[in-house]
């Protein structure tokens, strides 16, 4: 069983939201169950967040980070939704350099991150009322 902290800042919310959209998809599981890595996303002009597998658990810290980073990722919101929307590539978005990824030459890495993250933003952007659920109304 897939374990992901829920979120208490608005990008571990947002994260949250984006890896839950396929947490019973066997796929997904088999992709980040036994992972064991710490990846650093960093929304420009929001703050530092790591996304940290290990076991079956997934989790965020958005300070006190690792020494031990495997992937540092960095974009503007407008590219995070460009690629969410598939407005842009994420490849011509890294050329262009709307998005940097520091250990880019750790390619299996970077590969499965691209597998669990932008598939899943990808679906989420396509069908954003799936798995949400409705706000209780008679509460502020």
């Amino acid at each position: 069983m897939l374990s992901i902290q829920k979120g208490e800042d608005l990008l571990s919310i947002t994260l949250n939201n984006i890896l839950s959209f396929r947490k019973d998809e066997k796929e997904f599981i088999n992709l980040v169950v036994n992972w064991n890595k710490n990846i650093i996303i960093e929304i420009l002009d929001f703050y530092l967040i790591e996304v940290i597998f290990n076991g079956n658990q997934i989790s965020f810290k958005t300070n006190n980070f690792d020494k031990k980073i495997h992937l540092k990722v960095q974009l503007d919101l407008q590219t995070f939704l460009d690629i969410a929307y598939l407005r842009v590539n994420p490849i011509s978005a890294v050329l262009k350099r709307r998005l940097r990824i520091k250990g880019l030459l750790k390619i299996r890495t970077l590969l499965k991150f691209m597998k669990i993250f932008l598939e899943s933003m990808k679906m989420v952007a396509a069908n954003p009322n799936l798995n949400y659920y409705e706000q209780n109304k008679k509460t502020r």
